[in-house]
């Protein structure tokens, strides 16, 4: 019994170090120099090769080394039966609402003035005259810090998920309607949602449209959900005014692509939240002795909905 870990392009020595301080008695094995394929049967993975599943007989599990599932849901060859799994422990989260609380609040205090003021010698108090109204699209484990931090802050939040899922001090809202009506109500746009056919390219131009002048996207799902070309129109009717992308459709995003040097774009290299060594390890090491005991993995994913 063993577990393998696939992700082709990552570095996992840091993973691998982890995971054998914290269960050195557990077998840990890198995909694709497996001793015993026979003897896997839980299995780690972040964009796993087609076929990659398939090929290990005694699979019992699979999990995605994060939030998502879409990378491994892709496999043509995917075992039909496998149950499949999601990471995302609470610094995952605790990252996310920092990296967009830092976006949002910069912007809403506009702290870029003062850095102009100071450049230029000028002492000018300023300050904004009403709280940011914040929405976001998906309310999964990872949003939850977000929603928590910006009602402690007495931001405005609005919340849209696919079954209008009430929650407390958030305005609710779901299906089309609701999301173009949430779109119009708020200042910053937040795409926290999970990759599934029904999500792929729902930032388009008739979101935009329906968004207040000036009003700024934020996308940190996948860059999938993203229509690139009818940003860049949409960019130029300022509507919205801004935006910051941390998830491309083609990463890292390449040499010459407009968002580059666009004025109105900000770009991050798919950092907004890394799964850490240390947390990731005991989530995985948690997950394989569930397996073990006969358990589905955490985070089991519901493959009709794609998360």
């Amino acid at each position: 019994m063993s577990i393998a870990l696939i992700a082709p392009g990552r570095d996992l020595s840091g993973l691998v170090a982890e995971l054998r301080a914290q269960a050195p008695d557990v077998d840990v094995e890198r995909w694709p120099d497996l001793k015993h394929p026979d003897r896997v049967d839980f299995a780690v993975c972040w964009n796993p090769p087609s076929g990659a599943l398939a090929g290990l007989p005694s699979l019992k599990a699979a999990t995605s080394l994060g939030a998502g599932v879409d990378g491994i849901l892709s496999d043509p060859e995917l075992p039909k039966a496998l149950p499949l799994g999601r990471l995302s422990g609470p610094r995952l989260g605790q990252d996310m609402a920092g990296w967009l609380l830092a976006h949002i609040t910069g912007l809403w205090f506009d702290l870029e003035r003062f850095n102009r003021q100071q450049r230029q010698g000028r002492w000018q108090a300023w300050s904004p005259k009403r709280s940011p109204r914040v929405g976001l699209m998906g309310t999964g484990a990872v949003a939850q810090p977000l929603i928590e931090a910006s009602t402690a802050l007495g931001f405005s939040v609005h919340a849209w998920n696919r079954g209008g899922m009430r929650i407390d001090g958030v305005a609710a809202h779901s299906g089309r309607p609701g999301l173009m009506r949430m779109a119009a109500s708020v200042d910053f746009l937040v795409c926290l949602l999970p990759l599934t056919p029904s999500t792929a390219g729902i930032l388009d131009k008739s979101l935009f449209a329906a968004m207040p002048r000036g009003a700024v996207l934020i996308n940190a799902g996948r860059g999938q959900h993203l229509v690139e070309d009818d940003l860049l129109t949409a960019l130029g009717r300022n509507r919205p005014g801004r935006a910051i992308l941390d998830v491309f459709g083609e990463e890292p995003l390449p040499p010459g692509h407009p968002f580059w040097r666009h004025p109105a774009v900000t770009v991050s290299p798919h950092c907004a939240a890394v799964s850490q060594d240390q947390e990731t390890a005991g989530l995985i090491l948690e997950s394989y002795r569930r397996i073990c005991r006969g358990l589905p993995p955490i985070g089991l994913v519901d493959r009709t909905r794609g998360y």
